[in-house]
């Protein structure tokens, strides 16, 4: 260790700052609030309106998702004609942390979202997956650290996502376990905070994240059979899980020096779920039909068969298939998904944005698009889904496709990775808007406002910081800045000169 200030990063992932600032003027969450109030603040602006699951990879890479290819856990791989868990094997683009080794500096990341392999050998520690909401790889750095964590705390409390309809009880259960996976990741945290002292410590709490999607309201629960006072509990349970990860948040600033720099950061936010991906494959079908009414694309035997599965059955079995299982099941029923030979355009894995991709000869090997016929039918599902409105308010559920020529220029790495076509809504909220209409293609009625998912709560695109220590202007106001300007100030305040290849900039609020 040198006379530089030692860095603290906490992340809390998809945390709600106005839910934050709410709590704080009620007079609870002192650890966070009383940051905000002294500290310097600024809005992070990255690409969660089309690529919600990419804004972790884009942090920990330093680089946009046109180059990392990241922005989901399940990613189309046209040259296997199937979905696929992301992978090192060709995700490729490492971590910041990784860069580091060699450079002197003493590292410790714990929990960071979205990393694509295990952790592989670093000057320090790493622990992957252990709390996270979105998991990909899990693993730790050195390999004995994972065994010595569950020796000693257990398995990790984090509950698998319970993805699909939800319940009175399952949303208190959901509200108890984030408790508890909180109070265990901040524990584990605290010791190997004090393992040594590090030159960089990062650490992410990943309650805020799932708590948001299933806690944000009552939306999508029915509250009818139970007592006022129960849903007064549930209507507050969100507030008690920020509760805790600031308690967490505490266990660790307690540790820090004062001449220690911090900072607390969201990469997005959360809000009212006004997505439609839960309805966007129906909504493409229609499209695709071209017809008022009309049949779906054809489904593959093995596709059909899994959507028929009852939910209720269906997330009993998930839940406890262990990760690398299913990461091995994930290929074999998408390569499945649809007729390909029938099959111009079909819908990609998504959980915010909606995602299409087009079925084009000479890029997928089963492709039946030709290429002269390709801008045509990006135009007609464009044109399809901008013409859907809520049928009460009339207002237009899209506010914009954009095309693969938007997200990545020719020659960018991930190019062929990403969808054809990315639809950002329009913030028109599902669950008041059971039916949709359009004057070409007719209505869309769904029965129950209740949305497949059980997601009361999705991503809003801004996140925030707060930053305190050497250098940095308490209660200053800083300029908005990309996610990519992260890594590059984490290593001016490391000394160290970033790599060429980094396209942002150290923020000059926080440079020192």
């Amino acid at each position: 260790m040198t006379s530089r200030a030692p860095a603290v990063l906490l992340g809390l992932d998809a945390a709600d700052l106005g839910l934050i600032q709410r709590l704080g003027a009620g007079g609870t969450l002192p650890n966070i609030f009383g940051l905000l109030s002294r500290g310097c603040t600024g809005v992070i602006r990255g690409e969660a309106e089309r690529f919600a699951g990419g804004v972790w990879p884009t942090f920990y890479t330093g680089q946009p998702v046109s180059r990392h290819g990241v922005y989901h856990n399940k990613l189309w791989r046209q040259e296997h004609m199937r979905c696929e868990i992301a992978s090192a094997e060709w995700c490729s683009e490492p971590p910041f942390w990784e860069r580091l080794r060699g450079s002197g500096r003493r590292v410790a990341v714990v929990d960071v979202p979205m990393t694509v392999a295990r952790p592989t050998p670093m000057d320090g520690i790493s622990l992957a997956g252990w709390g996270t909401h979105d998991v990909i790889a899990r693993g730790s750095w050195p390999p004995t650290l994972w065994r010595e964590i569950e020796t000693s705390l257990g398995p990790s409390a984090m509950p698998p996502e319970r993805f699909g309809s939800q319940t009175p009880h399952s949303l208190g259960r959901l509200a108890h376990e984030l408790r508890m996976a909180t109070s265990q990741i901040a524990e584990i945290g605290a010791r190997l905070y004090r393992r040594e002292a590090w030159d960089l410590f990062l650490l992410v709490f990943g309650a805020t994240h799932r708590g948001g999607h299933y806690l944000r309201d009552l939306s999508q629960v029915n509250t009818r059979a139970i007592s006022a006072g129960h849903r007064r509990a549930l209507g507050e349970a969100l507030g008690e899980v920020y509760r805790a990860v600031d308690a967490g948040v505490g266990r660790i600033l307690e540790l820090v020096p004062p001449n220690t720099r911090v900072l607390v950061f969201a990469l997005h936010g959360m809000g009212p779920n006004t997505t439609w991906a839960d309805r966007c494959a129906d909504i493409l079908a229609r499209i695709m039909s071209g017809r008022p009414t009309g049949a779906p694309p054809r489904r593959g035997l093995i596709y059909a068969a899994k959507q028929a599965i009852p939910w209720q059955i269906a997330r009993a079995v998930t839940t406890r298939i262990p990760p690398e299982l299913q990461a091995r099941l994930v290929p074999i029923w998408s390569a499945r998904m649809f007729d390909w030979g029938t099959t111009r355009a079909f819908p990609l894995p998504m959980d915010h944005a909606g995602y299409v991709r087009i079925n084009l000869r000479g890029r997928e090997p089963r492709g039946i698009v030709a290429p002269d016929a390709y801008n045509a039918l990006c135009d007609e599902i464009a044109e399809g889904f901008l013409g859907f409105r809520d049928a009460v308010s009339g207002q237009p559920i899209v506010r914009q496709v954009h095309r693969l020529d938007d997200l990545a220029p020719d020659g960018a790495p991930a190019r062929d990775r990403l969808p054809d076509l990315v639809i950002e809504w329009a913030g028109v909220p599902t669950a008041s808007a059971p039916v949709i209409r359009s004057e070409r293609l007719g209505e869309l009625n769904w029965r129950s406002p209740r949305l497949p998912s059980g997601r009361a709560g999705n991503h809003e695109p801004d996140g925030w910081f707060v930053a305190t220590g050497p250098g940095i202007e308490a209660g200053a106001a800083a300029a908005t800045h990309p996610i990519v300007d992260l890594v590059p100030t984490l290593y001016r305040w490391l000394d160290i000169e970033p790599d060429a290849g980094y396209p942002g900039r150290p923020i000059p609020e926080l440079a020192g």
